[in-house]
């Protein structure tokens, strides 16, 4: 009796668990970035997202360094359906790297020090590397794969170089997929190190970026901010003018 009864417990503390991880897999997060369509195309938002002035798009934010991976990385924020919005069932979504790492030192935004990446590692374990040249694309690029139910809750995971400067980290990507157009770009800045308040400035200096700051470096930094913008549109306009990119 006494082993039937440690088997049963353990066999209602292992449903008990199997139930928090589907719970918490359902639940919307706040700090995630929210999943639609809309007429055929990708579409993010959440509950704590952010808008640089300059292009419109969307900002998301997270720390480096958590109890699962450690000081230098984080797999947040997420990326998931949320509410009662669905996406097509067993699609796969992908990303797109663009633009440059950044790096905020505490005073402005400039590119960030040659040496240093922030990798994103992503489905497939396959990893793409933003640095001051440039993104470096991972074999696969795949976030994840839609449920029969059409929801998507997915997790990349972004790491910086061990030994990285105090300061926030900023990357551009947009998601794409075979059976939707292609998101518009988004923004992640990612504290590595900067207390609450000092993060808050970070972003805010991002969010009003001027298109002549200082030092020149920050210049070239911004400029990829603003092209951005221009190469979202025009293939926006070009992947609605070709009806063969519908999904």
């Amino acid at each position: 009796m006494m082993k039937t009864g440690n088997l049963l417990r353990g066999l209602g503390a292992g449903l008990l668990a199997a139930s928090a991880a589907a719970s918490a897999w359902a639940a919307d997060h706040p700090g995630d970035v929210a999943v639609f369509a809309r007429e055929g195309q990708l579409k993010l938002g959440g509950q704590r997202v952010e808008v640089q002035a300059s292009t419109g798009f969307n900002i998301y934010r997270a720390d480096l360094g958590d109890l699962f991976h450690g000081p230098w990385a984080t797999s947040n924020p997420g990326f998931q359906t949320q509410g009662s919005e669905r996406l097509k069932p067993g699609v796969e979504i992908g990303f797109e790297g663009l633009g440059a790492l950044g790096f905020w030192d505490g005073a402005s935004w400039s590119l960030a020090a040659a040496g240093t990446q922030l990798a994103v590692s992503d489905y497939l374990e396959a990893e793409s590397l933003w640095s001051s040249a440039g993104v470096s694309p991972g074999a696969s690029q795949l976030l994840g794969e839609t449920s029969a139910s059409g929801k998507l809750h997915e997790h990349l995971v972004f790491s910086i170089t061990e030994g990285a400067a105090v300061g926030a980290y900023q990357i551009a990507m947009r998601l794409n997929s075979a059976d939707y157009l292609g998101s518009d770009p988004f923004y992640m800045i990612l504290n590595r190190g900067l207390d609450e308040a000092a993060f808050l400035r970070a972003r805010e200096a991002f969010i009003q970026a001027s298109p002549v700051p200082e030092p020149a470096s920050a210049g070239v930094w911004f400029l990829g901010v603003l092209l951005l913008w221009g190469v979202s549109r025009r293939h926006s306009a070009g992947r609605r003018a070709d009806p063969s990119t519908r999904g």
